[in-house]
């Protein structure tokens, strides 16, 4: 099952091009965004960076499920709000 943080992480990697300005962003290490995106490729059996010297860019199925993943955060947040709203008005 995917996780949340993978996608986050996906997300974040893809909108930086590189694993290590990702990590300065997600106050991590660079290896440990690695291994995140490595375990989303695994679970996706696919994956979604082509890496190179100069960085990193999405592969043609990395676009799709950057999309998704764009969607599913979106959704995510919009439900975090929601119950945020929600408990404070019982309360």
């Amino acid at each position: 099952m995917l996780e949340v943080k993978e996608l986050q992480y996906f997300v974040v990697c893809a909108d930086l091009s590189s694993f290590s300005r990702a990590a300065e962003v997600l106050y991590t290490t660079q290896p440990n965004v690695s291994k995140v995106i490595r375990s989303l490729e695994e679970k996706l059996g696919f994956e979604v960076f082509e890496r190179d010297n100069r960085g990193i860019k999405l592969t043609r199925r990395g676009r799709q499920a950057y999309e998704y993943a764009g969607k599913i955060l979106e959704q995510e947040r919009r439900l975090r709000v929601t119950h945020t709203v929600h408990t404070r008005k019982n309360n």
